[in-house]
């Protein structure tokens, strides 16, 4: 007996994934670029030295609070010279601006040529040293003359004219970068070194109208015994104290030594007691005291030279 085995057939369903739809992003919203851009604009900081400000305005403001202080220093330390009612400042009013926006000045350079020595000299802010202004400056020139028309430095010594040069230069930096500031205390803009044929000239007309004057009054007592005969001058005039204090200053000498030796060789209270004929003795004396400090540098230099050498 056979036996019929029955087959069943089974159907599978194929497996399929479905594939996910991708979800729609939102759409990013790209700025119009014919839109205007609002920018605003930072106030740029601004500094002069020591001094800083987030707008012109307000440098000027603390430029002229400065300018107040220093006008009280170069009145109380008497750091100017009055030339035709003008005040011109030393070059240590200069200097003492300098400092107060804490700017030094520094030698770049001294040379000489034909007996005119040149110096370049520059101010560089202490902070950071860099350079915030640059001159330079010349002395020993022939053509510099005096009132007499002779010249007034050419035949000076060299370390007369090359000090002076310095100085001159010194003054001139201060006077490029913060002539304004001075302007604002109520100076002039030239420093007063620039102005020494003025000076002498100023010294030597008032000298020779008080001297007319003078003779004007002895020849009246000659003629007229009523009049009492007119004592001569005793001290030197404000012109001549301001010469003689100038001269120290560009021989480098301290003042204070100067005046020591006037008080033991006259008995003198000071520098404004002295006369006319002392005046004279001293000038030749201080180039004397001059040459004689400059020697010594020299010396001290050529020992450091050699040292540096061995």
């Amino acid at each position: 007996m056979s036996a019929k085995l029955a087959t069943t057939t089974t159907t599978t369903a194929p497996l399929t994934t479905a594939t996910p739809k991708p979800t729609a992003r939102p759409a990013t919203q790209l700025p119009d670029l014919a839109d205007p851009v609002a920018i605003t604009a930072l106030p740029a900081a601004v500094s002069l030295g020591t001094l800083q400000a987030n707008h012109p305005a307000a440098l000027v403001s603390g430029a002229a609070e400065l300018a107040c202080q220093l006008a009280q220093v170069i009145d109380q330390q008497k750091l100017s010279t009055v030339i035709k009612g003008k005040r011109f400042v030393n070059v240590e009013g200069w200097t003492t601006l300098a400092t107060m926006l804490g700017v030094t000045a520094r030698e770049i350079a001294t040379t000489e040529s034909d007996g005119i020595f040149t110096a370049t000299v520059e101010l560089v802010r202490m902070a950071d040293g860099a350079c915030i202004s640059r001159a330079s400056a010349e002395c020993g020139s022939p053509d510099e003359l005096d009132k007499y028309g002779k010249p007034l430095w050419s035949s000076r010594p060299r370390y007369a004219r090359r000090s002076m040069a310095q100085t001159r230069a010194t003054g001139k930096a201060c006077r490029l970068a913060f002539s304004w500031i001075m302007s604002l205390a109520g100076y002039e803009v030239t420093p007063a070194e620039e102005m020494a044929p003025v000076i002498e000239a100023e010294a030597d007309t008032r000298t020779a109208s008080s001297g007319k004057s003078h003779a004007q009054t002895f020849q009246t007592a000659q003629t007229d015994p009523t009049v009492p005969a007119p004592n001569p001058p005793t001290r030197i005039t404000a012109s001549q104290l301001r010469l003689l204090e100038a001269q120290v200053r560009d021989y480098h000498l301290d003042i204070s030594r100067v005046e020591a030796s006037v008080k033991r060789a006259w008995q003198l209270h000071g520098l404004a007691d002295l006369n006319p004929q002392q005046f004279e003795e001293l000038l030749v004396q201080l180039e004397k005291w001059a040459a004689q400090e400059y020697a010594r540098a020299e010396a001290v230099s050529a020992r450091q030279r050699d040292a540096v050498a061995f």
